[in-house]
């Protein structure tokens, strides 16, 4: 049987007193909890993704990891009543079901990745609005077609094939 080797013991335990430090970092850099303030939130976080106010409140969109979106909705006196991860197949669903504007979509959503401008058609201002999550370790996409008006006129789901974490 070898003997312990005390300078590897040190180290070891020196490794792991820092990989535990490391877990205890980023749990302190999880949710926020309901009630905590606009400013709680961007001293922990950073400033959002987008911001939009809506009728009762704001929502903030933090991208905190490679395909997923986190939607904060505040209430009037900003204080965080909600959070939620919005990139999912039943949200994406739901709006190729539903009576959507470019507004309601933004504010559900955020900002889509990429905006492309369908000039040639009849219709000069629609456009194509495109966002990309990964679920179950699959990259997805929706095609979401809006008109001139600024209404979702369809939703087109596929896999990104081509996608993987540095793709977005």
């Amino acid at each position: 049987m070898k003997a312990l080797n005390p300078v590897r013991t040190w180290a070891a335990a020196g490794a792991l007193g820092a990989l535990g430090a490391l877990l205890a970092a980023c749990t302190a850099i999880g949710p926020p909890a309901p009630g905590a303030t606009l400013d709680q939130v961007r001293s922990r976080w950073g400033e959002p993704r987008a911001r939009y106010a809506v009728a009762d409140g704001q929502h903030l969109f933090y991208q905190r990891k490679p395909g997923a979106l986190e939607r904060l909705d505040f209430d009037a006196s900003g204080r965080l009543v909600k959070t939620e991860q919005v990139f999912t197949a039943e949200h994406f669903r739901a709006l190729a079901q539903g009576q959507w504007t470019a507004v309601d979509v933004q504010q559900s959503f955020g900002p889509p990745a990429r905006r492309i401008a369908l000039a040639q058609q009849q219709d000069d201002n629609a456009s194509v609005w495109i966002y990309s999550w990964l679920e179950f370790g699959v990259w997805h996409v929706a095609q979401v077609r809006m008109s001139a008006a600024g209404v979702v006129q369809s939703v087109d789901f596929s896999r990104d094939a081509k996608a993987d974490d540095r793709y977005r």
